[in-house]
């Protein structure tokens, strides 16, 4: 692989780390999540490993995705934290974090966190009142129930509904699109 491909962490500065964080924070953060159910527990075990990144970029040096070694920097992470969890009666995902050994198992965990927010600023993306009716679809009401918290016709609702799983349809690759439908409450028999 080229040289020039590489990024080197070594060189940042206070800003450009903070920017990292800030850009991927939230990934880490349900990353953490996935194997560790006490959120506190989570919030100490990513300050722990943005220490250790911060401390360690010297030694770091050049990599191709500073996103992907914090990735595998927290991994690891959370591995060597097992018997904290354990001696401290500590909520975590036993299956999940077996799967932590599993390279594929993690590169999949971060597709779909990835995917996720491809799918959350596409709907960002998406007019207001749209908006808010995917939401609450997403939140599990029917359209019934949106029509009646929105002051709304059911056919208005239906209609925007249509409008807006359209638009998404253009914002989200097919994948994308796809898995977002998986995952929701949406019924796409009504589209």
């Amino acid at each position: 692989m080229r040289q020039d491909n590489y990024i080197d962490v070594s060189t940042w500065d206070k800003k450009q780390f903070q920017r990292f964080i800030e850009k991927n924070a939230s990934s880490f953060r349900v990353f953490t999540t996935r194997y560790v159910h006490d959120n506190d527990v989570a919030d100490d075990m990513l300050q722990e490993a943005y220490i250790k990144f911060w401390i360690n970029r010297q030694k770091i040096g050049k990599v191709i995705s500073p996103r992907n070694y914090f990735f595998s920097l927290l991994k690891n992470l959370i591995i060597d934290k097992r018997n904290y969890f354990t001696r401290r009666s500590i909520d975590y995902d036993e299956k999940a974090y077996t799967e932590l050994a599993d390279e594929e198992i993690i590169e999949e965990h971060i597709i779909e966190i990835e995917t996720s927010e491809l799918i959350s600023r596409a709907v960002m993306l998406l007019a207001p009142r749209g908006r808010q009716i995917i939401l609450m679809e997403l939140d599990g009401k029917n359209l019934n129930e949106i029509a009646k918290a929105l002051d709304l016709s059911i056919n208005t609702v239906k209609t925007v509904r249509y409008r807006m799983l359209k638009r998404l349809s253009e914002l989200l690759s097919r994948e994308d699109f796809n898995y977002f439908l998986s995952l929701s409450a949406i019924n796409i028999f009504y589209i």
